[in-house]
């Protein structure tokens, strides 16, 4: 009995052998598939330091036109808007008593020219006195300033534009009387317009007049106005602990209005700079990183310093070396270490980040005025 019991047990572990050696080990590892993802290449550009403010545009050149003497209208020759040149007549006042005043001037101005002329002949033959003679001379010259006073009012009932720009909304109609000082138009010159913003202090050592300067509009999404720095405040503001810097800058077409908001971006300085795809960057609490994939296809995690941004583009101020390809897509849940498959995709980079890749061309990246 005992020896048919202990071939029982024998032939059960004999069994249970063979099933467990035919049946697959479900508990092993199992080898994780690579993950497919995308890569792109990182590009050295050359790029610009810049810091980043605000502003409201002015006119290079701007007046209120003032009625300078009293006076009814008698002719208007601009319309509003209207684009004129330096010294072109706008207002016309009646001028008619202020003619007649000049004339009576010019024709009181005759004598004292013809007495001081004798006056000096006679003087010269010890006639008279150079005392009478001087006295001459004051009547002339009293006689003078009078007929310039009257010349000069005659030609204030001309207003004339003191410069080249573009005429406002106009506040007179013809045959109103004015006052002297009424306002009778705006003048501004558009060919440039001027930006004042604030720079933080610690920026002073590197601002210099000339700075290149780009600015941009909300109105004008895709247009960049150029300029360059043109003065410096001669003092920093002690209690902002900033300095403001005053930009001139084209205005093609006069698009850009006099009160508009303006963004402004200062470059700085230029110096080479490593470049990444911006959907590449994965940003984990403070820490960003980038993926690389190695000699055997592994993905390889670096944590990176960001730089400044710029058309789809991010720089990278440390973490690479050299010009590695960085993965674009497919890199969520990556892990350093794991296996990849990289596929080709012509559409990993979007349309305005392939400018980019390029031949180089100059750039600007940075930080905002903040």
């Amino acid at each position: 009995m005992g020896r048919i019991l202990a071939g029982l047990v024998l032939l059960a572990l004999a069994a249970g052998g063979i099933w467990w050696a035919l049946v697959p080990d479900s508990a092993a590892p199992r080898q994780r598939p690579p993950t497919a993802v995308n890569v792109a290449p990182s590009i050295e550009r050359d790029l610009f330091d810049q810091v980043e403010a605000v502003g409201t545009a002015r006119a290079a050149q701007a007046v209120v036109l003032l009625a300078e003497v009293p006076g009814r209208v008698s002719k208007i020759h601009f319309q509003q808007g209207q684009q004129v040149k330096r010294g072109q007549l706008l207002v016309q006042l009646d001028d008619r008593n202020a003619r007649a005043e000049l004339a009576r001037a010019e024709a009181e101005y005759q004598r004292p020219q013809d007495d001081f002329r004798r006056g000096q002949q006679l003087v010269d033959r010890r006639a008279i006195s150079q005392s009478e003679v001087d006295t001459f001379r004051t009547s002339l010259e009293a006689a003078r300033a009078n007929r310039d006073a009257a010349q000069a009012n005659l030609n204030d009932h001309r207003i004339q534009a003191p410069f080249a720009g573009v005429v406002g909304l106009r506040q007179v109609d013809p045959g109103a009387y004015l006052q002297t000082g009424d306002a009778i138009t705006t003048l501004d010159n558009l060919g440039h317009i001027e930006v004042d913003f604030q720079i933080p202090e610690r920026y002073l050592g590197r601002l210099t007049v000339g700075l290149r300067v780009h600015a941009s509009n909300e109105a004008f999404p895709n247009l960049n106005f150029d300029g360059a720095i043109s003065h410096l405040d001669s003092r920093v503001n002690a209690s902002s602990r900033s300095l403001t810097a005053r930009a001139r800058l084209n205005n093609p077409g006069n698009r850009v209005r006099p009160g508009q908001f303006m963004r402004i971006t200062v470059q700085l300085a230029q110096r080479t700079a490593l470049l990444v795809p911006e959907q590449a960057i994965i940003t984990q609490g403070a820490q960003s990183y980038v993926f690389t994939v190695d000699a055997n296809s592994q993905a390889i995690r670096h944590p990176v310093t960001l730089g400044g941004r710029r058309d789809g583009w991010v720089e990278i101020r440390d973490g690479l070396v050299g010009n590695p390809e960085i993965i674009v897509n497919g890199h969520t849940r990556l892990g350093s270490g794991q296996a990849v498959n990289i596929i080709d995709n012509p559409d990993a980079l979007l349309p305005e980040q392939r400018v980019l890749i390029a031949p180089p061309t100059q750039d600007v990246a940075g930080d905002a005025a903040a």
